[in-house]
């Protein structure tokens, strides 16, 4: 009866821990990924919200950042300090191609 019990407990802890990892606004870099490239910018802060930083550096290729915004879980799901979002401009309008994470 001790066993099913610490097994109910242990369940439920790890339920509960899913579910705060999921509840903070993180994405696996796969989730992001998928989520911005291919996708416009108005997409893009539709389902992830206003960068926290936009690099200019090189106006057709500008740059987001997100702050801690993904996870890897090829690495015990760590949370990444930034993703950077590259945009190119196609048909006029801003649509991301590529994802840097660190």
């Amino acid at each position: 009866m001790k066993l099913q019990g610490l097994l109910r407990v242990l369940a439920i802890g790890a339920f509960v821990a899913a579910i705060a990892a999921c509840s903070g606004g993180t994405h696996s870099r796969g989730q992001f990924t998928g989520s911005v490239v291919g996708h416009s910018d108005e997409e893009i802060v539709s389902k992830m919200g206003k960068p926290e930083r936009v690099d200019e550096t090189d106006p057709k290729r500008p740059r987001w950042v997100f702050a801690k915004k993904t996870f890897d879980p090829d690495n015990f799901n760590k949370v990444d300090d930034k993703a950077t979002v590259i945009l190119e401009r196609k048909d006029g309008k801003l649509v991301g191609v590529d994802v840097i994470f660190g």
